[in-house]
């Protein structure tokens, strides 16, 4: 290294005064890491430091939640706004496993719903359920062995079961807790209607009874009279083939049982 406008008090040219001089060309350090407080270091030592230091400190920030400002040029950001532009954004609080809605038309807002779908795959829905087709309910949705079906897709409305014998019952509360009534039994296999209660038919769904069915009590009512169990018919029918006839018939019916003697 040679001083460039130095003019050394000791005769050497070689010397750069630390003040008041000008050093010209490049100052080339050794290739090693400095260890000392004032020692100088290469652009290659600062450089590797630099960037090391940057990823380092970057992380920190973020960690410690501390400031961290960042400055991006215009190159590093293009296509940013657009794809913040097609971010989907949701209400700041939602219910637990809560079904998402879109809120509008833009595909990019949604709202909570009060569908619920349960961690046990159960669906709670609050409000009316609208099928455009039929509605299925089955046992497995891989391999069902029965099946509800509600069919509006033929030419009426068709309530319907298959695999199995379909039973009609009650409970007085609305957990299904409570002693079971049971009203019929349809079978799955035959076209055979089994009732275990008393059938009334009237002229309106409150109105007075009319004719009354008890196939628990086995028991009939015809023209608003209580039901009662099958009557005998006693005594002589004295020769009369009309009276004979009519008891026959009604026996044959089941509805008496012909006690009489001719």
């Amino acid at each position: 290294m040679t001083a460039t406008g130095y003019v050394s008090t000791t005769g050497d040219s070689r010397k750069v005064s630390k003040t008041g001089d000008t050093m010209t060309g490049e100052l080339t350090l050794p290739d090693s890491s400095p260890d000392q407080t004032l020692n100088a270091a290469s652009k290659g030592y600062v450089d590797t430091v630099a960037a090391t230091k940057a990823a380092v400190t970057h992380a920190s920030t973020h960690a410690a939640a501390g400031s961290d400002p960042v400055t991006l040029a215009q190159s590093q950001v293009t296509g940013l706004t657009a794809a913040l532009a097609a971010k989907v954004a949701g209400p700041g609080a939602s219910t637990d496993n809560a079904v998402a809605r879109f809120d509008g038309t833009t595909g990019l807002v949604i709202q909570n719903s009060t569908v619920v779908i349960g961690d046990d795959g159960s669906v709670t829905i609050t409000g009316n359920l609208t099928d455009a087709g039929d509605l299925l309910v089955r046992n497995s949705h891989t391999a069902p062995t029965k099946a509800y079906r509600f069919r509006s897709s033929g030419g009426n409305l068709d309530t319907e079961a298959g695999g199995s014998d379909w039973y009609w019952s009650t409970f007085p509360n609305a957990d299904f807790s409570g002693t079971q009534n049971t009203y019929m039994r349809w079978e799955a296999g035959a076209a055979i209607m089994h009732i275990v209660a008393e059938a009334q038919f009237k002229a309106g769904p409150f109105g007075a009874r009319v004719h009354s069915i008890d196939g628990a009590g086995n028991k009939l009512g015809f023209h608003g009279a209580a039901p009662i169990a099958k009557q005998t018919v006693s005594g002589s029918r004295g020769g009369n083939a009309a009276l004979a006839s009519l008891l026959t018939a009604l026996a044959n019916l089941g509805l008496i049982t012909d006690g009489s003697t001719a």
